[in-house]
Order: structure tokens, then sequence, then C-alpha cells
């Protein structure tokens, strides 16, 4: 839980094979915890496997597609959202930024689609390319690209990323508060922190909490949006 806040930060490092069954437990933790609100953040998450992106994803949609593939000749191919999601409704908010790739831009691209929450940081890595492997006569493995990825409405991750719904650029070498960094940080260090990315989406959460100025006094720290 973020200090002074009903909001839950869960962090998705990658998705490997046990994510969407990670996903399903910290999401009733943090709902038994008190959580109203949840940040995803898949910052620097690199990807891993499909199968997993479109399982997570669901979690958080009623329906229609997670994304589609497209092949060579155009031809598309949809991934609809799997039914019972255990998170259809809470208001949710993604942070991304140059290292979100992969599974990481599906997830992403499609919460972004479906008008489900905002998505906030920076543009993503660009990677959508579906590698196909062919074994090679002298033992080795060539990967060839054989079709891309498309988000739910169509639009082209490869090579273009996901751009937020409002960016916040960070300086190189900013600090990112993760899930373990909550546990002793006051509402204080909290507002005074570098990952003024997690602040925004707080803010549009309308989740941002208050630092008090002394006795009697208490007053809102705002974030103006980068554009």
């Amino acid at each position: 839980m973020i200090p002074g806040t009903d909001t839950a930060l869960i962090r998705l490092s990658q998705f490997n094979a046990n994510l969407e069954d990670n996903i399903k437990e910290a999401i009733a933790e943090a709902e038994e915890a008190g959580a109203t609100r949840l940040i995803l953040d898949v910052r620097n998450n690199p990807g891993g496997l499909l199968d997993q992106a479109i399982g997570v994803t669901s979690q958080f949609l009623k329906d229609g597609n997670v994304l589609m593939q497209e092949d060579a000749e155009g031809n598309r191919e949809p991934y609809p959202v799997r039914k019972g999601g255990v998170a259809q409704d809470i208001p949710i908010a993604v942070l991304v930024n140059r290292g979100s790739a992969s599974s990481s831009e599906i997830f992403a691209g499609a919460i972004q689609d479906h008008n489900r929450g905002v998505v906030v940081g920076e543009t993503t890595f660009g990677t959508g390319t579906v590698l196909r492997p062919f074994d090679l006569d002298d033992g080795s493995l060539l990967l060839l690209g054989t079709s891309q990825w498309l988000t739910a409405k169509g639009r082209l991750i490869r090579k273009q990323g996901i751009e937020p719904d409002v960016i916040v650029e960070l300086p190189a070498g900013a600090d990112l508060i993760g899930p373990t960094d909550l546990e002793d940080l006051t509402v204080a260090e909290l507002l005074d922190s570098e990952d003024k990315q997690l602040l925004k989406a707080l803010e549009l959460l309308d989740a941002l909490p208050q630092a008090s100025l002394g006795v009697g006094g208490q007053h809102w720290f705002e974030l103006s949006v980068i554009k």
C-alpha cells in the first residue's frame, strides 16, 4: 500500500510463467489491505510470454481483444480477452518507460485501447515482432520475424512503442519507487521522491496524499502535466 492512500502499487517485473496467478494473488491481497485503486508498474519490464500477457491483461478487461497478430500478407488474428477477470472495475493506472517492451507493451496498449485506465510515463521500447525459430544444419538456431503484434485497435507496436496518455520524463538514474520501498516510506518522503511518474499516477487517480505543513495546516502537492 502506498502510504497515506488507499492505493496499492503492484510491480510486474517480467511476464514469466506464473505471472497470471501471481497478479491474482497480489490483487486479492491489495483489496484485503483496503485498496480501492491500483497502480500497475511495468517500467523496465522486458516482456515475456504472450500467453501470460493475455492472461494478465484479461484480469482488468471484460470483453474485446487484448491484441492482434498480423502476418506478412496483412492477415490479422485476434487474441480475445479471457473471461473471469478479477479486477474489471477497480480504477487503475499503468506506469511505463523506455525499458517497457514486448508483453509490457501489449498490456499497456490494451489498457489504453479499452479506456480502462490511464498510462503514465515515457514512450515504450517498441518491440512487436513475433520471432519464429529455424534450426540450421550446423546446430545453430535462426530467429526470423514472421509477423507482428498490434494493439486491440490495430496500432503498430514495432518501432513505435506505446505513447502514454500522460508523458512524464524522468532524468537518467532517477530512483523509481518499488513495492518494497513503501514499507518504511513516510508520506513526506513519498511526495519528495524523484519518482514523479508514480506521483502523477496518484494524482490522476485522485489519490495523491496530503502532507502536513504543521499544526492546523494541510496542503495538496500538485504536479503539472508534462506533454
